[in-house]
């Protein structure tokens, strides 16, 4: 009975953390979230890369995250490939297809490759979805770039 209750009071503080990340990874950047001390997102993106080589994913999501907001294609490219691998945020191909979608349309070469190997997994209609979330973010990341100029 007690290894029942702890497997799934476990279970529910994965899920639980599983969503925090969620979250945090796809809401609209506040006003307490902060680049580096120099406001510069390739120190972010820099940050990314260490916690990913580190294999920190959830850390070099929230990383990969500030850069690619503040218009990073690498950033956004990297933060693609974690939601399709599942890494330190929840597997999603749809968010995953957001985001390399975003990459591809800032001219980052790289995404066609993976955008093809995911569009068997998503129905059109999802991919159509992925890429009005990916305009959504574009027009986010234009205003906060507006903004802090």
């Amino acid at each position: 009975m007690e290894r029942e209750q702890f497997e799934n009071s476990s279970s529910q503080d994965l899920e639980q953390q599983l969503l925090n990340v969620l979250n945090f990874v796809t809401a609209p950047l506040n006003s307490e979230a902060k680049l580096p001390e120099d406001n510069d997102p390739q120190a972010a993106f820099k940050k990314g890369l260490y916690y990913l080589k580190e294999q920190s994913y959830p850390l070099a999501a929230k990383w990969f995250r500030l850069a690619a907001m503040s218009g990073n294609n690498k950033a956004q490219f990297y933060l693609g490939l974690l939601f399709v691998k599942g890494q330190g945020v929840p597997q999603s191909p749809f968010h995953g297809m957001a985001w390399l979608t975003l990459a591809q349309s800032q001219g980052m070469e790289a995404a066609n490759a993976m955008i093809e190997q995911l569009k068997p997994h998503l129905s059109t209609k999802r991919i159509k979805d992925a890429h009005c979330y990916a305009a959504t973010l574009y027009e986010q990341i234009h205003q906060l770039t507006f903004i802090q100029s």
